[in-house]
């Protein structure tokens, strides 16, 4: 009797296990491939962190089991051998954290990596692809069951990302490709991760909900995205450094992914604890607002859907941070244990002065420490430049009859309580200089659009009126590009690029204080 009654217990435990086997096979992707794009927008040693960042990327998916010849890397490769790296050949995305460059299969690297061979890359259109002798050539080779993740890191703005070769990315660009691919089923499911300044511009607006392409953002429309583990910052990177090893978004779903069993976590779960740890647990200080688009219903599935089946997390589990705020419905889901503690962070366009900033405090005391503050104070004094010159040329268009500027932006703004009053003391101004605080809005502000619309209506007149700028003062840089909220603001008045192109052919040579500043193709930002 007893024999018989252990017989039956082990064969239920026997039926259990098998049983447990089974529904978690059933979780692992029964058919189609995993493919992704990594790409890092940026050149220079001060934006070690958007390599260091794709880096570490790799590193997962590959110990997630996705197949290197699945993964197509788009990255300059300047910064493992350049000068100022004090570990030649290796990159680090957190203090004290293993080499990510070691393996890395770069398949388009220097001028190669630009906006269009992107696009081609994610249309899968080889053909398309303007490559040159540092290109693999390699495009998604996807079919209708496949599933695909794509990465970016790099700077962004209003309605753009950058790119370390030719023109920005723009968001219109990018649904486009996206979009046309999955009506056209040549994959079964998408997920796009976008660290940048803005980057939620890039799907707000456009992204579908029927498209089977799921999108978080490090940052809201308006607003900064973080970089972290830089100097002076606890945990610090080792003083030999000098700039930040990550940014605050994608080391946040990069360690999770290193810590969390991503079989059993869901890109639903992994955003809520993203958004806890980015937002400084939903207080919003040194932190920005990470957000969702696109078929939301694909979070539901285990993040390895996406990022390998191999990445089951390290057995760690420390304490979460406390919650010290409530952010609607994922505060309570994301106070349940997370694998981290509260960063510092800066804002990515101050990230860039930082190693800049730290030559100037450590160079040996006399003409090195001179020369490095010099070289400081002139990056300052450029980007202080730049923002006089594109306020100048606002003014002046905003007060030129030609343009008919004020009346149109009366016509579109005049019942809006923030505009109105600028307004109507601009039109009865008798010399037409508009006031200050309107021309401060049109540069810095978004101006009022319905709730869930794109950044503008026009993309094509958005990039004229970049164009126009360009052309009058030369290119627009990582810094620069923030001031596509003014010109995207120019476009949804109804203004034409040529009126911006005039204004600022005199704005960009002459600050509001009269003093000549050099915008050009030869101002650049300078490296530690």
């Amino acid at each position: 009797m007893v024999a018989a009654a252990r017989f039956l217990l082990l064969a239920a435990v026997a039926a259990a296990c098998i049983c447990c086997s089974s529904a978690r096979e059933l979780k692992q992707p029964v058919q189609g491939d995993l493919w992704a794009v990594l790409i890092a927008g940026s050149a220079g040693y001060g934006n070690y962190r958007h390599q260091a960042d794709i880096c570490h990327a790799y590193q997962i998916l590959r110990h997630g089991g996705v197949k290197e010849d699945h993964i197509i890397t788009m990255m300059y490769d300047d910064i493992a051998d350049h000068p100022s790296n004090p570990h030649p050949g290796k990159l680090f995305n957190r203090p004290k954290g293993p080499d990510v460059y070691t393996g890395v299969k770069i398949d388009y690297s220097h001028e190669d990596v630009n906006a269009e061979n992107f696009l081609a890359v994610l249309a899968g259109n080889a053909s398309a692809v303007n490559a040159g002798r540092r290109s693999s050539r390699r495009v998604l080779e996807t079919g209708p069951n496949d599933k695909v993740f794509v990465y970016y890191s790099d700077h962004g703005a209003p309605g753009i990302v950058g790119m370390p070769s030719g023109p920005f990315l723009y968001a219109d660009q990018l649904h486009a490709v996206i979009a046309t691919r999955a009506r056209e089923r040549a994959f079964g499911e998408m997920v796009v991760y976008i660290e940048a300044c803005e980057s939620g511009s890039m799907f707000e607006g456009l992204l579908e909900e029927d498209l089977r392409i799921y999108a978080t953002t490090a940052a809201n429309a308006h607003e900064s995205s973080w970089g972290t583990y830089c100097p002076g910052m606890n945990p610090s990177p080792p003083p030999e450094f000098g700039t930040c090893l990550g940014d605050l978004y994608s080391v946040a779903w990069m360690e999770n992914a290193e810590h969390a069993d991503l079989t059993l976590e869901t890109l639903k779960k992994q955003f809520q604890l993203v958004k806890q740890r980015v937002s400084q647990n939903f207080t919003y200080s040194q932190g920005s607002h990470v957000l969702r688009f696109g078929a939301l219903p694909i979070g539901e599935e285990p993040a390895a859907e996406f990022m390998g089946y191999g990445n089951t997390g390290d057995g760690t589990v420390p304490l979460a941070q406390p919650l010290l705020g409530n952010d609607g419905e994922d505060a309570g889901a994301a106070g349940e244990g997370a694998p981290w503690v509260q960063l510092g962070a800066v804002a990515q366009r101050e990230a860039d002065l930082l190693p800049l900033w730290h030559a100037a405090q450590t160079a040996p005391e006399g003409a090195a420490r001179a020369a490095a503050a010099r070289e400081l104070e002139a990056e300052v004094s450029r980007r202080t430049a730049l923002d006089a010159s594109v306020t100048a040329a606002v003014r002046r268009l905003l007060a030129s009859p030609a343009s008919g500027a004020l009346p149109l932006l009366h016509f579109k703004y005049g019942g809006s309580a923030q505009l109105g009053p600028l307004l109507a003391a601009g039109l009865a101004s008798p010399s037409g200089t508009p006031p200050e605080a309107l021309v401060a809005a049109v540069v810095g502000q978004a101006l009022p659009r319905p709730a869930g619309t794109a950044l503008v209506d026009d993309w094509d007149c958005l990039r004229a009126m970049v164009g126009a700028w360009e052309g009058a003062c030369g290119r627009l840089d990582q810094y620069g590009m923030r001031h596509t909220r003014a010109f995207a603001n120019l476009c949804n008045t109804g203004l034409r690029p040529a009126d911006l192109g005039a204004a600022a052919a005199e704005g960009c040579t002459t600050g509001s204080s009269g003093a000549a500043v050099l915008i050009g193709p030869d101002a650049h930002v300078a490296e530690a």
